[in-house]
């Protein structure tokens, strides 16, 4: 057990022991984002089907 990370122990990070995943993962989405090559919301296609609704709260599964 001498080689168990500090964080695992204490609950404290020491130097390079943490990553931040929340924060890479949003800085690789918005990579994303910004590499799709979208030039302004207008340049979608319009998708009436997405804007109407038919089904009643929940009747995909979950919660209401």
């Amino acid at each position: 057990m001498t080689d168990m990370p500090n964080r695992d122990i204490t609950g404290k990070c020491d130097e390079g022991e943490c990553r931040d995943r929340v924060k890479e993962g949003e800085d690789e989405r918005q990579h994303d984002i910004g590499a799709s090559g979208v030039e302004s919301p207008e340049s979608y296609p319009d998708a009436k089907w997405a804007k109407t609704r038919n089904e009643p709260p929940g009747a995909l599964g979950g919660h209401v």
